[in-house]
């Protein structure tokens, strides 16, 4: 949307001062489209982060079903795993939990391509857990694509709220206003019997 009273400079200081309709109209509407905005995003880092740590537990489900599955078709049949495969799965397993946090957790890498190439090291313990990097790609890339989407919206990165304030008292400047023009501005704005709870 574009705006013709609201500037990125007024939003990083945090309010405006209305002084017609039409500048309280936009006002109201930027803070509409603030809130959409953050609850996308709050949305995309959620599930980014929520598939993050789901996926350990996935992982962890599927190498003791796997390795379940394994050790009883062996145990059938009397064949063995050969040690390097099995040593190839381990580090696979390790490595691949070691980089995840190394990069989403501490390094914050949200790039699609880093994070699916970092992902491809859990085929080592499987094939069958082919559906980590897939998953992890496309939670990427959707993260990336509304990050890139509200990166052009007026507000980005915090959409914060505008603080409206309007001057409506019978004080003909700043310089005018007293305690009593103020008790006038309440009791217009806010009539009462003079009592209060």
């Amino acid at each position: 949307m574009e705006y013709r009273y609201i500037t990125q400079e007024i939003i990083d200081s945090g309010g405006r001062n209305i002084t017609s309709p039409e500048m309280f109209e936009e006002a109201r509407q930027y803070n509409i489209e603030a809130t959409k905005n953050l609850t996308r995003r709050q949305r995309a880092h959620s599930l980014f982060n929520i598939w993050m740590i789901v996926q350990f537990i996935y992982l962890f489900y599927k190498v003791f079903s796997i390795l379940t599955d394994t050790t009883m078709k062996q145990f059938g049949d009397g064949s063995y795993t050969p040690d390097i495969l099995v040593w190839l799965g381990v580090a696979g397993f390790f490595g691949y939990i070691g980089l995840i946090i190394w990069f989403v957790f501490l390094k914050h890498c949200r790039n699609k391509f880093i994070i699916a190439l970092i992902s491809l090291t859990v085929i080592a313990v499987s094939w069958r857990l082919w559906l980590i990097p897939v998953v992890n790609f496309l939670v990427t890339w959707y993260y990336e694509y509304v990050e890139n989407e509200l990166s052009k919206e007026l507000g980005y990165p915090s959409f914060t709220q505008l603080n409206i304030t309007t001057f409506n008292s019978y004080a003909g400047s700043v310089d005018n206003i007293t305690f009593d023009s103020i008790r006038e501005k309440a009791r217009r704005d806010h009539p009462h019997d003079g009592e209060f709870l």
